[in-house]
């Protein structure tokens, strides 16, 4: 008879499997109180403007931290398998303003026309899409997007997951809670959350 996995058991599997990812230094599952620190850290990040142009919005975090399970984790950056720039895109509502481009001859063409500003070497500004407008300017927003904790692909416990990335203040204030001291560019932090398949 096969033995039937508990809650615990399927927890217990996700946690082994995030600890044994290269470069892992630290990893543990926040509390509830935890995870309100750190969105409400984020938050108050999020108000700031970023780039000299806008305020951001942190989708890739508020979504780890409304999941069931959140795990904090301390990496070597150029270890763990994720992707190093985090996703970010330049939006004004639904309209794309700016974005990452990463196709080569894409951004060959864009840099030919003097419309476009780039922000950083592969960063697009669509200087015409920018609002005129006061109401317009306030809407805009850097977007670092939700996506799927790539960690956990293929796990038959897992439901759904999702990956963040925090701020400069987030990575610091999560090392605090995982007590890990390294100002070293090459130790960062994310969140893995995840809901358990029932």
């Amino acid at each position: 008879m096969r033995k039937v996995e508990t809650k615990n058991d399927q927890l217990e599997c996700v946690m082994r499997t995030l600890r044994e990812c290269c470069g892992v230094i630290a990893a543990r599952l926040l509390s509830e109180e935890e995870k309100q620190m750190v969105l409400d850290l984020e938050k108050n990040v999020e108000e700031k403007i970023v780039f000299g142009m806008c305020k951001s919005l942190n989708e890739g975090m508020r979504a780890a931290l409304q999941m069931e399970f959140t795990v904090a984790m301390v990496i070597q950056s150029s270890k763990f398998p994720y992707p190093h720039h985090p996703h970010v895109s330049m939006k004004c509502d639904d309209q794309v303003i700016g974005e990452l481009i990463t196709d080569v001859g894409t951004l060959e063409e864009l840099k030919k026309n003097s419309h476009n500003f780039f922000l950083w070497e592969n960063f697009v500004v669509y200087v015409k899409r920018l609002p005129k407008d006061p109401s317009g300017r306030s809407k805009l927003r850097f977007i670092y997007p939700s996506r799927e904790a790539i960690q956990l692909q293929g796990l038959p416990s897992i439901k759904c997951s999702a990956f963040g990335t925090p701020s400069t203040e987030g990575d610091v204030l999560i090392k605090r809670m995982l007590d890990v001291s390294s100002e070293e560019g090459v130790v960062g932090t994310c969140l893995v959350s995840f809901i358990l398949a029932k």
